[in-house]
């Protein structure tokens, strides 16, 4: 993996943590998710209308876009779900970890993408961490009932949230080869904005922010920090194979983790804390492949 890709990887994860953490302090509220969203469509307005005049986006370009729009649109949908019902120091690197499962079999199976031994040992380091930092305890039984975590709400969301990443990621990797990463990755946060407004307001009203744990500045700074920080990861997709800036990215579960452990006050278990080790192992060995 080449040290611009690793950078701008390890830059895009630390925003992406960021942004998690201001999304968990608002409790995850759909509402907060919309209205970053729409403040996304409006800061990046004026670059998105130079890039078009510059660039425009070719026929099939807008057949990924439209993919990424609605995968996005579930992503965070499921993810203010995930965020209402569990930790972010659980539900984040579960979120986060069952991507580049998906991400590998696929990218290797079907895409026909190349990884070396290190690079799959990487991958599954950081994929062992994230089971690990699931888990309650480190005894027998705790091994054998962390998969019925999926099937609990606190775990559900966050499980689907994973799938869709996996997904999205895959969508991104062919979308960004034909059109421009800027363009691309406003007009899916702008197809996402269109796309949740009817299931927040159905859920919330015609004023979903009514009675929600949302200030003004941490809507603002979460729209332009998942911007950049996806932009980031955009970027890093042209730059090197699938798998690694999957695996990669996953050094965010050690921020996210980290986060939660101190500015949420959220429990610190020796599982959690083994976990995310095991994670950065496993983002050094994607690093050095």
């Amino acid at each position: 993996m080449s040290s611009l890709a690793l950078v701008l990887v390890i830059a895009a994860a630390t925003l992406h943590a960021t942004w998690n953490m201001l999304a968990k302090q608002s409790q995850g509220h759909p509402a907060f998710f919309w209205l970053a969203l729409i403040a996304s469509s409006f800061a990046y307005l004026p670059a998105f209308i130079v890039i078009m005049f510059l660039q425009p986006i070719p026929a099939m370009g807008w057949v990924w876009i439209a993919a990424t729009g609605l995968l996005h649109t579930a992503y965070f949908w499921s993810l203010a779900r995930a965020y209402e019902r569990a930790d972010l120091s659980l539900a984040y690197p579960l979120a986060r970890g069952i991507g580049p499962t998906l991400v590998l079999i696929i990218s290797v199976a079907i895409i026909g993408e190349e990884i070396s031994p290190i690079g799959l040992a990487g991958v599954l380091v950081v994929v062992a961490g994230i089971y690990v930092t699931n888990l309650s305890d480190l005894g027998l039984r705790a091994w054998l009932q962390a998969p019925l975590l999926l099937l609990r709400p606190s775990g559900r969301y966050a499980a689907i949230t994973g799938l869709i990443i996996g997904t999205y990621t895959l969508v991104d990797k062919q979308g960004v080869s034909v059109v421009n990463p800027l363009a691309y990755i406003y007009l899916m946060f702008l197809f996402s904005a269109i796309g949740i407004t009817p299931l927040v307001i159905w859920r919330h009203g015609l004023r979903p922010w009514r009675g929600a744990p949302i200030r003004l500045r941490p809507v603002v700074t979460v729209a332009v920090l998942w911007v950049a920080a996806y932009l980031m990861v955009l970027i890093a997709l042209t730059l090197a194979p699938t798998p690694y800036v999957s695996a990669a990215r996953e050094v965010s579960i050690l921020i996210g983790a980290g986060l939660g452990m101190t500015v949420l006050k959220e429990p610190r278990t020796l599982p959690r804390i083994v976990g995310v080790g095991a994670i950065a192992v496993g983002v050094v060995l994607v690093a050095l492949a």
